[in-house]
């Protein structure tokens, strides 16, 4: 039986250039493939088919996870035809293409970033309802009579309202844990807390 040396010799005897004499220009020669070159590539396709289950049988989770976000991907981009499908995939190629410790500080910024938006989400959140009561106040915007019967009136509606407004003392109280947060919750310290994650997974799942 032929072995992966012998097929790649085969293959290369067959399609490399030849010159009939010393004078000639090297080309490629016609033939015509026989028992023993069919042998040779299918012993090259057995070898990479081998390579392959190999491949996936010592990384089955990346196998999983890759294909889960390939999934996602495939839904969020509409794909429906193969020739898509490398649209598809240039995400994940672009986050592999990353080291990791660049992986680890988009988390990083990203735990952090989630404080500030809650900021920003807070007021925001009183910027409309104060828009709204003006508006009410100045006759802009119309009450719905059930909302109107549902809270006594227009003030007691108005003061509904209000009552959504994050105080001051919360917004203080995230500004805090947002301090907090910074200290305690270093780079150094996220580091070693995912290393923890992926070895635990890793372990578990493996």
């Amino acid at each position: 039986m032929m072995n992966l040396k012998n097929a790649a010799d085969r293959l290369h005897f067959r399609f490399r250039k030849y010159k009939p004499n010393k004078d000639a220009k090297a080309d490629f020669r016609n033939f015509k493939p026989n028992s023993e070159d069919m042998e040779a590539l299918n012993c090259l396709f057995t070898e990479i088919n081998k390579r392959d289950e190999a491949t996936i049988a010592k990384n089955n989770l990346f196998a999983k996870l890759l294909v889960y976000q390939y999934t996602q991907n495939i839904r969020h981009y509409e794909t429906t035809v193969l020739s898509d499908l490398n649209f598809a995939l240039k995400d994940i190629h672009k986050i592999l293409s990353y080291d990791l410790e660049s992986i680890y500080k988009g988390f990083y910024n990203d735990l952090h970033s989630n404080q500030l938006n809650k900021l920003v989400h807070n007021s925001n959140t009183n910027d409309k309802i104060d828009k709204k009561v003006a508006e009410i106040r100045k006759g802009d915007m119309e009450i719905e009579s059930f909302l109107l019967a549902k809270y006594g009136g227009v003030e007691n509606y108005i003061e509904h309202l209000e009552s959504g407004k994050i105080t001051d003392e919360e917004q203080r109280n995230v500004i805090k844990s947002l301090d907090q947060n910074k200290k305690t919750f270093t780079f150094a310290y996220v580091t070693d807390k995912l290393n923890e994650l992926v070895t635990e997974c890793y372990n578990n799942f493996n």
